[in-house]
């Protein structure tokens, strides 16, 4: 199935016009428009990933579809989570009845899988680094290498300027350890939630997550740059990201030529490690 391509975004769905919008959604819209004015080629007018494939068994046969499912459904939750601002009486009063920015935002979300059993299967391993960091380390960067290969060889059309294209610099990696995590994600309703008790629920319920693989990234070493923290060996390019972060990770990557540097948040072991990282462009090869 070819990828599905979008034209231009109404401005009546990123605008400053009445009827009131979600401030997230109108955000990610008008920056959306913007990219795509610029920039021609695969899966045009639309965001989102990669997903590399690396759990194949029967069992994951049956999972797998069940969790790109869940997974949609939790991204397609997190486009409508800012109309529902609060809880209670405070969110009923405030929640942003106008839905149309939302289902563009989720409409334009596409994830292509790519599934090759004899590439991919032996660099599932069920977790990054669980079986030590060198080992993790080796298989993100098989699969950083994967990816770059496919990447040149053209398997889509990158048009110019592939570097600033988020599809073709960053992927994520579907293993094991994630089909199992994104298939116990639950229904969410869409509404206010009643209680404080209850918005907790709904955020913590939607904390399943894959990996997610800057196949770019390299850490500069030095800066002159007096806002630079200096490199941090606990994030290596590649790392944990929760279904909530997806929207975010993606459209902060066009960001990149006015900041460079971004935060990072990993979860390791049950903790929470905030790591401030530099980076500098690799350009993504072309044909």
């Amino acid at each position: 199935m070819p990828a599905p391509t979008f034209g231009p975004i109404p401005p009546s769905l990123w605008d400053d016009n009445p009827p009131v919008k979600s401030s997230t959604a109108q955000q990610n819209l008008r920056a959306l428009n913007q990219y795509i004015r610029g920039h021609r080629g695969h899966a045009h007018g639309s965001w989102g990933y990669t997903v590399l494939r690396t759990a194949y068994t029967p069992e994951s046969d049956v999972l797998v579809p069940v969790a790109l499912d869940g997974l949609k459904r939790y991204v397609h939750w997190w486009c409508h989570h800012g109309r529902f601002p609060a809880f209670g009486a405070l969110c009923e009063e405030q929640r942003v009845d106008f839905s149309e920015p939302n289902d563009e935002l989720f409409r334009r979300f596409y994830l292509e899988v790519v599934e090759d059993r004899e590439g991919l299967a032996h660099l599932d391993g069920g977790g990054g680094g669980g079986d030590g960091v060198a080992n993790g380390d080796e298989r993100f960067a098989a699969l950083g290498d994967y990816f770059r290969r496919r990447v040149v060889a053209g398997v889509a059309d990158t048009g110019d300027c592939p570097e600033d294209k988020p599809r073709f610099c960053v992927c994520l990696v579907l293993d094991s350890e994630s089909v199992a995590s994104l298939v116990r994600l639950p229904e969410q309703p869409l509404r206010c939630a009643a209680d404080l008790a209850e918005k907790r629920e709904f955020l913590a319920a939607g904390q399943a997550g894959l990996w997610i693989l800057e196949a770019d990234y390299r850490e500069e070493q030095d800066s002159d740059d007096e806002d630079y923290y200096g490199p941090d060996d606990t994030y290596r390019g590649w790392m944990r990201i929760g279904v909530p972060e997806i929207m975010g990770s993606w459209f902060s990557r066009l960001q990149r030529d006015s900041a460079p540097y971004f935060w990072h948040e990993q979860k390791e072991q049950g903790s929470v490690v905030y790591c401030h990282q530099s980076r500098t462009r690799v350009v993504t090869p072309s044909k």
